[in-house]
Formats: C-alpha cells, sequence, structure tokens
C-alpha cells in the first residue's frame, strides 16, 4: 500500500515515525485536557495543531538520523552478500554495536567460509574428475586397440591355428584388464560419497585375522606387526581393510629385503617399510588419481594410480587423514592419524 514496500530503511522509518509521532501528540494533548478538565474549543484545536506542528520536524529529524544509521548497516549487509556473489569471500570479520545485526554479519561470515570451502572442493574435484577421465581414456586406449587388432586378424584369417591360444590369451588378459580398471575407477568414486558404517575395531586382531592373509611378501621381507594390546580405532571395517591392504600391498611390490612394519600410536596408525621410498618430486603428486610413481608403466608393479586416492578418500570418511612422512629416510612411512 502507498508504495511501502519500495521504500528503503530510511524512508521507512521516516514515514512510520512521523505518523507513530502525529499520533501520539494528538492523543497525548487531548488526554492532556481531558484530564484538566478543560473544553477543547476553536482556540484549543489550533494550540494543539501548532503542538504538533511544532513536533514533527524534530520527529523527522530523528527518523532521518535513525534510519541514516540502519540503512548503513543494512548497506554493509548487502555489500558483504554482492561480494559472496562475486566470490569475494570474506575473510575479516565485522563488527556491530547492534546484536541483532551483529548477529547477521556472523552468520554472513561463516556462509561465506562454508561456501569458499564447498566451492574450492567442488573445484578441486572437478579437476580431479577431468584428469581421471583424461588419463582413463589413456590408459583404456591400448588394451582396446590390442584387442581391435586381434579381432581384425582372427576375422580376417591372419591368425593361424598354432596361433590362436596366443591370441585368445591376450584378448582375455586385455579384457581383464579393463575390467579390473573399471572397477577401480567404480570404487573411487565410491570412496567421495562418504557413506560409512564406523565401529570399534580391535586393530591388531583385525590386522591379523582380515587384511594379513591377502598380503604376499617376498621371502626377504619380514612383516612385522608393533601394534598395543586391545589398541582400538574407530573405523568403518571394509574401509579399514581397503586402507591396510592397499598400503600393504604397495609395500611389498617395493620393498625387495628388510620389513614392512604396521604401528599403533596414540592418534593412529603407521605403516612403514624399508623399500626404495617415495622422491620427494613425487611426495606432493601420490593421493591425485591415475599419479604412478613408477614411470615403466608396468601393469603388474605401477598399477592404475588409483589406490592412494582412494585411501585418502575413505581415510577421510572417517575423520582421519592419511599422510606420506617425508621426513622418513629409511624407506616409506605413511601415517593414518586422527583429524
Amino acid at each position: 500500500m502507498w508504495g511501502i514496500h519500495s521504500m528503503n530503511a530510511k524512508m521507512y522509518l521516516i514515514v512510520y515515525y512521523s505518523i507513530a509521532g502525529v499520533i501520539i501528540s494528538l492523543f497525548t494533548a487531548v488526554m492532556t485536557y481531558w484530564i484538566i478538565d478543560v473544553p477543547i474549543g476553536s482556540k484549543m484545536m489550533f494550540k494543539i495543531f501548532l503542538t504538533v506542528l511544532a513536533t514533527l520536524p524534530i520527529i523527522g529529524i530523528l527518523s532521518y538520523l535513525i534510519g541514516r544509521c540502519l540503512s548503513e548497516r543494512l548497506a554493509a549487509i548487502s555489500h558483504c552478500l554482492n561480494d559472496i556473489s562475486e566470490d569475494k569471500f570474506l575473510t575479516d570479520k565485522h563488527e556491530e554495536s547492534i546484536t541483532d545485526i551483529n548477529a547477521i554479519h556472523e552468520s554472513i561470515h561463516e556462509l561465506s567460509h562454508r561456501l569458499e570451502a564447498s566451492i574450492s572442493t567442488l573445484k578441486k574435484n572437478n579437476a580431479q574428475l577431468n584428469n581421471m577421465i583424461l588419463s582413463l581414456s589413456h590408459d583404456i586406449k591400448t588394451p582396446l586397440t590390442i584387442i581391435e587388432g586381434y579381432l581384425e586378424e582372427l576375422e580376417d584369417g591372419i591368425v593361424t591355428e598354432d596361433q590362436k591360444p596366443e591370441a585368445l590369451a591376450t584378448l582375455k588378459k586385455e579384457t581383464a584388464y579393463i575390467n579390473e580398471l573399471s572397477s577401480e575407477v567404480i570404487h573411487y568414486l565410491q570412496s567421495l560419497e562418504n557413506k560409512t558404517k564406523k565401529e570399534s575395531i580391535v586393530l591388531k586382531d583385525f590386522l591379523h585375522k582380515e587384511v594379513c592373509p591377502l598380503i604376499r611378501a617376498p621371502k626377504e621381507v619380514e612383516l612385522k606387526c608393533e601394534i598395543k594390546e586391545g589398541f582400538q580405532i574407530e573405523f568403518d571395517r571394509i574401509g579399514l581393510k581397503s586402507i591396510l591392504v592397499n598400503l600393504l600391498h604397495n609395500a611389498t611390490k617395493h620393498t625387495t629385503k628388510g620389513s614392512i612394519t604396521v604401528k599403533s600410536f596414540e592418534n593412529g596408525v603407521i605403516i612403514e617399510d624399508t623399500g626404495v621410498g617415495i622422491d620427494s618430486k613425487d611426495a606432493e603428486m601420490i593421493f591425485e588419481p591415475f599419479y604412478c610413481v613408477d614411470e615403466s608403466k608396468n601393469r603388474e608393479k605401477s598399477g592404475f594410480g588409483l589406490g592412494l586416492s582412494i585411501a585418502k578418500n575413505l581415510a577421510e570418511n572417517n575423520g582421519y587423514a592419511l599422510r606420506l612422512d617425508s621426513s622418513y629416510g629409511d624407506g616409506c612411512r605413511f601415517v593414518l592419524i586422527t583429524l
């Protein structure tokens, strides 16, 4: 009504305070004359009118000052929101003397930090997804080319009867490779979903019963367990098994003599070996999808480069961080530590 909805805060206060001032002034004047029992004639009405007229400028000035103060504060809020909409996230916390407006600024500041973290995560995931698609396309091209070549030779009758068993074995091998690669990609994507069922796990028993039977170390390598009796960890059972199997399997591939050790400490677990270690130039990249430290492209040794990415995601899903201890100089050491 009367365009009220299009007013800014300053005009809104001036109009409404002026209306309220007139009503209060009239009410006060009438009640005063009623209480002192003086009849209200034309002369008295004129005095009342002058009184109301005299108070209007005062009410208007006070309303303007209050409205200006409030308008500036609302403008500051609007400015913060505009900055956030343009990806200019807030770094300094805005302090206000009015508690309600200060609470709004605190909420906006918290929202800004959450949005910044979410957008940063989305950008990182998007970049990883793009890299993953490129790497996947590259990794799948070679076996598909081999399969296509053999199928064409079989179709054209170039492969002799004596060569067929070898050709079929190669086709099966390349098909198995593609199938394994697909399974790893699916596992990686599932590790991004953060679906966990955490439970209390006695680590030493879990390691001996569910992890060690899956690990095959060279004869010259000793598997050591230095986990305290009764040490427990709150973790998703499947996720923990996947992490430990992956780390220990990697250790067996790169350790030809010495030992592979699993240790417990107050805030987590350590897996270390006496193998070749990881070069400093690779240390920052090993958790990226499809990154392989071994550049030989030997499938049996280098794998797909997804194992550590999956392990890192599973650790974070359970409130842990998986880190490489670059200060360890006798091989390779990974630390699974609570966040």
